[in-house]
């Protein structure tokens, strides 16, 4: 435990013993590198490539190696190869998708009260431009439902952005119920649909999904960080226009071993078909070895099942804010995140929770998530730190 982590712990709280090995249980905020993955990128990047706009032996290598991930990244996800921009990731996607959607500043945008920041900031970065901003409420449990999204439409909207799965509590949306709304209350609306959580994870055919451009990313599912994509069936006004690569939509030199790397692991989470089993069997087992050590926790969002994904948990621990308790599971070798975060001193729930009408003084907000090569030993071990670090909080706190 360094410094900083003792000092953000409260006064008379001792820091726990040093952990004897960490405990990975932020799969939501990024995961490990697939082996087969990591093997396959060193042994690219060893390859003579060039630029793959090049017309020299090394650039058409390259350029083989771009194209042939786009042509199967298209076919993973049920699109064309024309249809495929690979980015620098899934914020990049959703920003170009949100503001290239349209060279049309009027009408009305409209998001969900529950998207990722992404959305939010390039929503916001709309209405700076003329747009008006619409935000559809969620249930308690993050859903959107048809009748929050008709009372939100407008003939007048143009772009609607929904997420597959949320991003903090793992909240999947009907978007079979929601996208077919859209053309109809809103025909000239533009459909957005962040699914960079919810990929691999909750089944996506884009053809029968019906939106107008899908983000995704490869570091959400054991692939690299710094490459993403975003299917569109749309021609996009480029954020940057650099040398005009990407078919005009995005500028720069496109990183073909990266794209590779998103398309290998796409592919090997799309292949190992128990892997949404094993993910909600660990996830469950997590939940009740959390239940078992600190009795009146609880989940926030769905309930375990087919509107949450199977690597999510999502819990609230009364009794503490969330920051100590981040911190403390930090130096207790658990990685996790907060459903809270802390600004300027003061205790900040996330736009989520304030979505569904949560508040800081229920307690601690902590998002656990397992992926594709989390352990059984590694969720029971990760229950009982973070028991190990809620009790001395508990007392620290109860007499304020």
């Amino acid at each position: 435990m360094n410094a900083a982590d003792a000092s953000a712990l409260p006064v008379g709280v001792s820091p726990p013993p040093p952990p004897t090995s960490p405990i990975y249980l932020d799969n939501g905020g990024t995961t490990a590198l697939d082996p087969e993955v990591h093997a396959g990128l060193c042994a690219r990047l060893a390859l003579p490539l060039g630029n793959p706009n090049a017309a020299h032996e090394a650039g058409r290598a390259a350029r083989e190696m771009l194209e042939t991930a786009r042509g199967d990244l298209a076919v993973l996800l049920g699109g064309k190869p024309e249809e495929i921009v690979f980015t620098s990731g899934g914020t990049e996607s959703i920003t170009l998708a949100l503001l290239g959607c349209t060279p049309v500043r009027t009408g009305r945008v409209a998001v969900s009260a529950v998207e990722h920041s992404a959305t939010r900031t390039a929503a916001l970065a709309l209405t700076e431009q003329g747009m008006a901003l619409d935000v559809v409420p969620v249930t308690p449990t993050g859903l959107v439902t048809p009748e929050a999204l008709t009372a939100t439409l407008r003939p007048d909207t143009r772009i609607v952005s929904l997420m597959l799965a949320q991003n903090e509590i793992g909240t999947i949306s009907d978007l079979a119920s929601l996208i077919p709304l859209v053309r109809r209350l809103a025909p000239k609306a533009r459909i957005v649909v962040d699914a960079v959580q919810g990929f691999t994870k909750v089944p996506v055919r884009l053809a029968a999904l019906g939106a107008d451009c899908v983000a995704i990313t490869a570091h959400k599912l054991h692939g690299p960080i710094g490459i993403g994509a975003l299917w569109t069936r749309l021609p996009l006004t480029p954020l940057f226009k650099g040398g005009g690569q990407e078919r005009g939509q995005r500028g720069g030199t496109q990183p073909a071993v990266l794209a590779w790397a998103l398309v290998e692991a796409a592919r090997r989470a799309v292949a190992d078909v128990d892997a949404s089993r094993r993910m909600a069997a660990l996830r469950d087992r997590l939940v009740e070895e959390v239940g078992h050590h600190l009795p009146g926790v609880t989940l926030t969002g769905e309930p375990p099942g087919p509107t949450r994904l199977p690597n999510n948990a999502h819990f609230c621990i009364p009794g503490l804010p969330s920051e100590p308790l981040i911190n403390a599971l930090a130096a207790a070798g658990v990685a996790a995140s907060a459903g809270a975060a802390c600004s300027t001193g003061k205790a900040r729930i996330s736009p989520t929770l304030q979505a569904l009408g949560r508040r800081a003084e229920e307690g601690a907000f902590v998002r656990l998530t397992v992926g594709r090569f989390t352990t059984e030993a590694c969720v029971v071990e990760g229950a009982a730190r973070l028991a190990a670090c809620v009790e001395p909080l508990r007392r620290a706190y109860a007499g304020r």
